[in-house]
């Protein structure tokens, strides 16, 4: 059996790591797109662990995926996998660093372990999604609203004691 020379090339460049396993196999954006869109499906119908294997199948195909990454850091945190969720998110803001999904949902981990990150990670959510236009950027936006409503509330019953 003997392998084409634009096979080999890109495993050679995969073993140096120049390339992902899905540039290798000559996945497109719309191929990966619509298995994310199916991992998404899954989730929404509470279908947790079939969703992560196909999420985890495509961040194992191309970790540079930003949006495969807060997927899969979604899934992890409906799962209860908190702090693989928080790892996965922090994947996808190294490389998309405005990723208002992964803000939010690493911003919401955050605050419940009481890190100051939290609110930080929120604040970047809103200012990414500014008309809320993500499920997440909403979120992050009604959580920043009642983190600053409790703040108020607390400096009202410092002053007045």
């Amino acid at each position: 059996m003997r392998m084409e020379r634009g096979v080999v090339q890109g495993l050679k460049a995969f073993a140096r790591g120049e390339a992902t396993w899905a540039e290798v196999e000559g996945m497109t954006f719309e191929e990966a797109k619509a298995i994310a869109q199916v991992g998404c499906d899954l989730a929404a119908a509470g279908r947790l662990e079939e969703a992560r294997i196909l999420f985890e199948g495509l961040v194992e195909g191309n970790p540079k995926d930003a949006a495969a990454r807060a997927a899969l850091g979604t899934v992890y945190q409906k799962l209860g996998r908190l702090d693989e969720a928080i790892s996965e998110y922090s994947a996808a803001l190294e490389r998309e660093p405005d990723n208002p999904v992964a803000l939010a949902n690493r911003g919401e981990l955050y605050l419940r372990k009481g890190e100051r990150q939290g609110f930080t990670d929120l604040a970047n959510a809103v200012e990414a999604d500014p008309h809320g236009e993500t499920a997440g950027g909403r979120r992050a936006r009604a959580l920043v609203k009642a983190i600053t409503l409790v703040a108020v509330e607390k400096l009202k019953e410092n002053s007045q004691a």
